[in-house]
């Protein structure tokens, strides 16, 4: 494990109500404590993963913030209106809408794709109303680029805040979403994912965050991620960006800040 002394950062995405944190979510958040994470921004995936981490964030409110999300994956029309009721009664809950999106790998099916679009547009609306920055899922394939796609959705909602998720995406995605003011946020699978670094390197350092997207896309195989692990990324930016370490934290702690309107 990489401990980086008298650094401060958030992990701006982690999913901590996943039963895979039920026996030991307590450690995992002092351990992050213990790496300087001083945020951890729990995006939910649906209305039960939501519920929960409401639960959750009783006992962690000092560091746990959550997001109102549904991933597009498996999302239907009655898990959308779950989620627009939870929505009008726990608006004081959450900080972003999101994760939210386009996942052409998993959703192929000609009308799932139209459904999964139509949920996209209500998640968007959502944030509209409620003036809230969108923490976006975007996974290109079979021909369709969700990145383009998100991107041509989020003007035409004027959507100004807003973060693609994990991103792994093309050079030219990545120039267009940062010259439209939105920003990109690096995993930390990225430690390990040396054919990734060109992007890091081009990448405009004030539309950079970072995150775990824990349990998954951990810094080595085979190991749960956690919200710990996410200041490696501090350090590998710095190396290739050729800047101090402690200057790339403030910078993507300001920004993360900026987007989420975080308090500390």
């Amino acid at each position: 494990m990489l401990y980086l002394n008298n650094i401060k950062t958030i992990d701006s995405h982690a999913h901590l109500s996943m039963n895979v944190f039920d026996e030991d979510r307590d450690q995992v958040v002092q351990r992050a404590k213990r790496h300087g994470v001083i945020a951890i921004v729990n995006p939910t995936i649906n209305s039960e993963d939501f519920v929960k981490a409401v639960r959750i964030r009783e006992q962690y409110r000092e560091i746990l913030h959550i997001a109102l999300g549904l991933a597009p994956q498996r999302a239907t029309k009655t898990d959308l209106m779950k989620v627009l009721e939870l929505a009008r009664n726990y608006r004081n809950e959450f900080i972003a809408i999101g994760e939210c999106g386009l996942d052409f790998y998993w959703v192929r099916d000609i009308n799932e794709i139209k459904l999964m679009r139509e949920i996209f547009r209500s998640m968007l609306q959502l944030a509209v109303e409620y003036r809230l920055p969108v923490i976006i899922h975007a996974r290109t394939a079979f021909g369709h680029n969700a990145y383009r796609e998100v991107m041509r959705l989020l003007e035409e909602y004027g959507v100004e805040d807003a973060v693609f998720h994990a991103f792994l995406g093309s050079k030219a995605d990545m120039r267009e979403i940062t010259k439209r003011g939105w920003y990109i946020s690096f995993p930390t699978v990225y430690v390990r994912r040396k054919d990734l670094w060109g992007i890091i390197m081009e990448a405009p350092i004030d539309y950079i965050l970072i995150e775990t997207d824990s349990p998954y896309l951990a810094p080595q195989k085979g190991i749960r991620n956690e919200p710990a692990n996410v200041v490696m990324l501090v350090e590998l930016i710095a190396r290739l960006k050729n800047m101090d370490k402690f200057d790339v934290a403030d910078i993507i702690l300001r920004n993360t800040r900026d987007l989420f309107r975080i308090q500390i």
